[in-house]
C-alpha cells in the first residue's frame, strides 16, 4: 500500500477526527515521536502516603505524598511542550483501588473520553437489538495520525484474573481469544496502514510491585511480536528501566520490539522517545517505517520542592478544580489520617519495626497471619481455618502510627469474607495448588492462613497430578494439620522450622468437613483457585477484609501508658496515649511467623 493510501486510511480511522487536513510528507525523514505511558493507576487520583520500597526509591520516588492525577497532568503537559508529536497511552486498571473510587463508585472517572481497547475478547451477541453493553464501548484497536506519523494501537486485556469469562453465558458477555491469535490478526491488518504499531497490554499472571522484572514471568515477551514496534505493559506493577528489547524473527529479522513497564499506583509517568524513520510502503518489510532508536525515562510523581520551596510538580489547576468536590466530600466521610493502632519496635531484641506481608522465610508472614486470623474470628464467621491470597495484601504495616489511609493501602479493593464448607480432600487439593503456584515464585507463599499448618513442598516427591499438565507434580502440600501453634513443643517453645506437635493440632481428615473463611475473589476462582470456585456452599458475609482487620486490631492489647511515640521528635518525647488516645499496640510477637506455612525443598 502506498504512503498516500496509508494516510487516507489513517484520516478515516483516526479517533475523534472530524476534519480532513493535509499531512506533511515525511517519507525518508527521521521523526521524533514521544509516547507518554501510565499503567495501573488504580484510582490514585489524589496524592497519598505510603512507604516506598527499595525499587521505588531507586527510581527517584522519595518525597511524600505520592501520585495524584493533577500532578500527572502537569508532567504530561510539560512533556508535550518538549516535543512536536506525542501520544499518551495507558495500559489499564485505571479504576478501583483507592477511597475515591470506593466512596463514589467510580463517579469521578465517569466522564473520561479516551477509547477502551481489547483485541483479545470475543463478544456475545446482544440479547436484543436495543441492548448495549461492553461491546459498544470497547474496540480492538485505534489508529492515530500524529502530525503525519500514523500509529496503530492494539489493546490486550487481562484474562487470568477474570475467571468467569472462560465459561459461556457469563454476565460480562464475552470470552477470551487466544492472545497470540489476536495479536497476529490485528498486526497483519494494521501493518500496511501505519508507521508504528503499539500494543497497550494488561496481560499478566500475577502482580506485585515488590518484584524486579527479572523475577516476573512477563507473557508479553512470548507474543508474536514481529512487526510490532512497542509494547507498553501493565498489570505486573513493575518498572523496566531500561526497557526490554525483544528481537524479531523471519522476514522482520534484524529489528526488535521495545517492551516497557512504567510502574503502578500513579507513582511514575513513563516517557518513551522514539525516532521513526518513515518508509515509502508499509505493506513491505523492506520499505516500511521503522523505529531506529529510542530513549526512556521514568518520571517519579512525588512532592519534591525546588530551592525556593515550590513544588517541582505542582497540581494542574483545571484538574484540581474538577476533583475539588470529591476531595471535600471524601475528607468529610473518611478520616484517612485517623490513627487506630500503633506499630512498636520496642518489644524484644528481635522485634521488627515493620509488620511484613512477605516473610523472609517465604512462608507465612506476620501481616498475612493477622489478616487471616481476623477473617477466621470475625463475628458470624468463626471458621475452623481461613485462607486468603497473599497478593490481596498490598502493603506492609510500617513502624509508628497506623492510619486509615494505610489500611486502604493494604486493602485497596473491597474484597469480602466468604464462608464455605470444604471436604478434607478439597482442603488438600487447595493446599497442593498453593504449593504449586508458590513454587513458580521462588517458593514464596501465595496464600496466608490461620488455623491450619502444612509443609509447602516446592520441590520434591509428590503423589499429585498437576491438572494443568497432566503429569506428576513436583510441588504439593504435605503434613496438613488443623489448629494453631502447631510447631510449639511440649515445653512451650516455638520452632517455625520444626515438626508439627501432634498434641497441639489434628491431622487433616480427607473425609472430614471443615468450615472455612476465605475472600470473594479466590472463592470465585481468582488467581487459579479452581477448587474453591467449584464448591457450591459459598456464603458471602459482605464484611470487607479491611473492616474485619480493623475490628480485630482494635480488640488487641491497649498500648501501655508508658509506650513512647517512637516517631516523635519533641523533647520530652510524648507517649502514644497522649498523642493518639487509647489505641492498640502491635509488635513482633502479635501473630508472628510461626511456620504454619513451612517452605520445603526435598
Amino acid at each position: 500500500m502506498s504512503r498516500l493510501a496509508t494516510a487516507g486510511v489513517a484520516i478515516l480511522c483516526a479517533s475523534g477526527c472530524t476534519v480532513q487536513r493535509d499531512q506533511p510528507n515525511l517519507v525518508g525523514q527521521d521523526v521524533r515521536l514521544t509516547i507518554i505511558h501510565t499503567a495501573d493507576i488504580h484510582s490514585r487520583l489524589f496524592p497519598y502516603n505510603f512507604v516506598p520500597n527499595v525499587f521505588d526509591k531507586g527510581f527517584g520516588l522519595t518525597a511524600p505524598p505520592y501520585g495524584g492525577i493533577s500532578r500527572i497532568t502537569t508532567l504530561v503537559k510539560r512533556i508535550r511542550t518538549e516535543t512536536d508529536r506525542s501520544l499518551w497511552l495507558d495500559s489499564g486498571d485505571c479504576f478501583e483501588g483507592a477511597p475515591v473510587f470506593n466512596e463514589f463508585k467510580g463517579e469521578a472517572q465517569n466522564w473520561a473520553q479516551f477509547p477502551l481497547l481489547a483485541a483479545n475478547y470475543a463478544w456475545d451477541a446482544p440479547t436484543s437489538p436495543t441492548s448495549k453493553g461492553l461491546r459498544d464501548i470497547i474496540t480492538p484497536y485505534q489508529i492515530y495520525d500524529v502530525k503525519g506519523v500514523v500509529v496503530g494501537v492494539i489493546g490486550m486485556g487481562n484474562t487470568s484474573t477474570l475467571t468467569s469469562i472462560y465459561y459461556g453465558g457469563n454476565s460480562l458477555g464475552f470470552r477470551p481469544i487466544d492472545d497470540a491469535t489476536a495479536v497476529d490478526q490485528y498486526v497483519r491488518l494494521l501493518r500496511p496502514m501505519v508507521d508504528v504499531i503499539v500494543i497497550v497490554s494488561h496481560l499478566g499472571l500475577d502482580e506485585d510491585e515488590d518484584l524486579t522484572p527479572a523475577m516476573v514471568v512477563d507473557p508479553n515477551a512470548s507474543l508474536p511480536l514481529d512487526n510490532v514496534d512497542v509494547v507498553l505493559g501493565g498489570h505486573l506493577h513493575i518498572v523496566t528501566n531500561p526497557p526490554k528489547i525483544i528481537p524479531h524473527t523471519s522476514a522482520d529479522a534484524g529489528f526488535s520490539t521495545v517492551l516497557v513497564h512504567s510502574g503502578a499506583f500513579a507513582k511514575f509517568v513513563g516517557k518513551l522517545d522514539l525516532v521513526v524513520h518513515v518508509g515509502t510502503d508499509n505493506s513491505q518489510a523492506a520499505t516500511r517505517s521503522r523505529v531506529t532508536s529510542f530513549a526512556y525515562i521514568n518520571e517519579p510523581v512525588d512532592s519534591k520542592i525546588d530551592i525556593t520551596g515550590n513544588p517541582l510538580i505542582p497540581d494542574d489547576p483545571d484538574v484540581s478544580a474538577l476533583l475539588w468536590p470529591y476531595s471535600v466530600k471524601i475528607n468529610q466521610d473518611i478520616d484517612l489520617n485517623g490513627v487506630f493502632a500503633y506499630v512498636s519496635a520496642s518489644t524484644g531484641a528481635s522485634a521488627s519495626a515493620t509488620i511484613l506481608r512477605n516473610d523472609p522465610s517465604g512462608g507465612d508472614s506476620q501481616l498475612g497471619n493477622l489478616v487471616a486470623r481476623s477473617m477466621q474470628l470475625q463475628q458470624g464467621v468463626e471458621a475452623e481455618f481461613s485462607i486468603t491470597n497473599s497478593l490481596g495484601i498490598r502493603a506492609d504495616f510500617e513502624h509508628g502510627s497506623l492510619t486509615n489511609e494505610q489500611m486502604f493501602n493494604v486493602f485497596p479493593f473491597e474484597n469480602t469474607i466468604v464462608v464455605m464448607y470444604l471436604s478434607g480432600q478439597e482442603v488438600s487439593d487447595t493446599m497442593d495448588f498453593v504449593a504449586q503456584k508458590s513454587s513458580t515464585r521462588g517458593c514464596r507463599a501465595q496464600a496466608q492462613v490461620a488455623g491450619i499448618t502444612f509443609d509447602m513442598v516446592c520441590s520434591g516427591t509428590c503423589n499429585v497430578i498437576d491438572p494443568t499438565t497432566g503429569v506428576t507434580a513436583t510441588a504439593c502440600a504435605k503434613n496438613i494439620f488443623i489448629g494453631d501453634n502447631c510447631r510449639v513443643d511440649d515445653n512451650g517453645k516455638l520452632n517455625p522450622d520444626g515438626p508439627v506437635n501432634p498434641k497441639k493440632c489434628s491431622p487433616l481428615s480427607l473425609t472430614g468437613l471443615y468450615r472455612v473463611a476465605t475472600n470473594n475473589y479466590i472463592a470465585a476462582g481468582g488467581s487459579g483457585f479452581d477448587t474453591l470456585r467449584r464448591n457450591s456452599s459459598k456464603q458471602d458475609t459482605g464484611v470487607s477484609l479491611r473492616d474485619a482487620l480493623t475490628v480485630y486490631l482494635n480488640g488487641l492489647n491497649v498500648c501501655p501508658t508508658s509506650q513512647l511515640d517512637e516517631n516523635d521528635t519533641q523533647s520530652p518525647q510524648r507517649t502514644v496515649l497522649n498523642e493518639y488516645g487509647n489505641i492498640s499496640c502491635l509488635d513482633a510477637t502479635v501473630e508472628q511467623h510461626d511456620g504454619r506455612i513451612r517452605p520445603v525443598f526435598e
